[in-house]
């Protein structure tokens, strides 16, 4: 009993006695439950249990109705390699976090047996086996398990951040592909549409020169301009199937999926009254969200907090190490040879150690100025990629205000246009114009119509632009 007392009595003095180095470690850290699953703050979603992530279960994809943007990124998220990696890595993170954590609950080990030689004999004699069971748990290890724990802890914040941007850049992605599907349809209905007015001209000019109005020439300039639009319209279409393929390929489908997506409801709304509903935001709203909100300023908030958990045992590795453990042993073998009381068969034992290195050469003095630097190039970095930040936010943002322009000016430029042909085209039904104006003018308006269906769809990715670099894509 007196050596008990003793030695409770030394692990309370190291504990309680080591906030007089000044170097405090705080309380001890709230461990959870094992299947807690931790996600930064701000965060919702939480990877798959690890026995959901062992085989990928991809369900098939309905494509007998039109994908819609949700549909396509919800199953992007589901399919694509990057996003599968990305879940796999938060569940290492996990388990890095769970190792951390065990190292504050005893190690129990259990061991035995048996043995024959010629010295001794095949049998059941105490000299044939040995069993035993042995438990070891450390009261203190001077801030180890601690640092081990919250930089494993911050390693899987900075994954979450990892992850996250992984999602964003691939949403923004699936975005732009899935308006380069719709921009590229719609502009097979303008050439067709110009295609057909080609034909209609070759047609009226026959008629013209048969009554004396035109000449042979006008024809082979008419068939010239239809042959041109049947070019455009064959581009057109083989572009959509390459937009097809892209998407497919994104969302993880094969590229020659019979793939196609809904219209957004807001084109025909744009095409029929020129307006859309726009989303008023400040630049300078803008930088304070991005600054805020991208995954890479938290994933670099995340590395410079494990670097400064680093500093700290650096330089608790110039102070006195003080440990503390202790122990039992359970003797099974001698307690089943012998039968008698179990407390004979048992020990337990509690030690305390002191070390201080005396001389190491400057190892120890280097490896903090090597920590310090660290934290100082994180610093920089972390600076610099505000100001890098605040950049992109400022060039989207005037992206997204000239795209605001070009789609008010897009369609004064279509009904500008659709006036003038109008005219152009009574003037030439009249014979008051060559056949050189009427194509200008109808020229003229299969570009304006160009310039609308791009005006829309380039508003359309530069706010989703705008979206990712603010880090506001969910």
């Amino acid at each position: 009993m007196t050596k008990a007392v003793l030695c409770v009595g030394v692990v309370a003095l190291i504990v309680f006695g080591g906030s007089a180095s000044g170097v405090s470690f705080g309380k001890l850290p709230n461990l959870g439950t094992d299947t807690e699953r931790r996600a930064p703050e701000g965060r919702s979603e939480q990877p798959a249990p690890l026995e959901d992530m062992s085989v990928d279960r991809e369900e098939e994809v309905d494509l007998s109705q039109p994908l819609t943007l949700e549909q396509c990124i919800e199953i992007a998220l589901k399919r694509a390699p990057e996003m599968k990696t990305g879940r796999l890595d938060l569940i290492v993170e996990e388990m890095n976090v769970k190792d951390a954590k065990g190292n504050y609950w005893p190690q129990i080990d259990t061991n035995g047996g048996y043995q024959f030689s010629d010295n001794v004999d095949f049998g059941w004699e105490k000299e044939n086996y040995d069993a035993s069971m042995s438990a070891r748990y450390t009261i203190w290890d001077h801030g180890q398990r601690e640092g081990t724990l919250a930089r494993a802890r911050l390693q899987e914040e900075a994954q979450y951040s990892r992850y996250d941007r992984t999602k964003q850049s691939l949403v923004f992605d699936v975005i732009s592909a899935y308006y380069s599907v719709l921009e590229a349809d719609k502009l097979i209905g303008v050439n067709e549409q110009l295609l057909e007015q080609s034909k209609q001209n070759v047609e009226k000019i026959k008629a013209f020169v048969e009554a004396g109005f035109a000449i042979e020439a006008d024809i082979a300039t008419a068939k010239v301009q239809q042959a041109s639009d049947e070019l455009a319209v064959i581009n057109d279409r083989n572009n959509l199937d390459l937009a097809k393929a892209d998407l497919a390929v994104l969302i993880g489908l094969d590229p020659d999926v019979p793939l196609s997506v809904a219209d957004d409801p807001d084109y025909e709304r744009y095409m029929r009254t020129g307006l859309i509903e726009r989303e008023e935001i400040s630049i300078e709203d803008a930088k304070s969200f991005a600054l805020a909100n991208r995954p890479e300023m938290a994933e670099l908030k995340s590395n410079l907090a494990m670097l400064e958990w680093a500093l700290t045992l650096a330089r608790l590795e110039r102070w006195p190490k003080i440990t503390a453990d202790c122990g039992y042993n359970l003797w099974l073998d001698d307690y089943l040879r012998e039968r008698d009381a179990l407390k004979n068969h048992k020990s337990w034992n509690m030690s305390a150690r002191v070390s201080y290195p005396v001389f190491d050469s400057g190892r120890s003095r280097r490896t903090v100025q090597r920590a310090e630097i660290a934290m100082q190039r994180m610093i920089e970095n972390l600076s610099e990629r505000e100001r890098s930040i605040a950049l992109e936010v400022h060039q989207a943002y005037l992206n997204l205000e000239r795209a605001k322009k070009s789609m008010d000016i897009a369609s004064i430029q279509v009904e500008d246009a659709k006036m003038s042909l109008d005219v152009s085209q009574g003037r030439y039904d009249q014979q008051m114009i060559i056949l050189l104006e009427l194509l200008d003018a109808q020229a003229r308006y299969a570009r304006s119509l160009t310039n609308q269906v791009k005006a829309f769809y380039d508003y359309k990715v530069a706010k989703g632009t705008l979206e990712r670099v603010m880090g506001a894509i969910k």
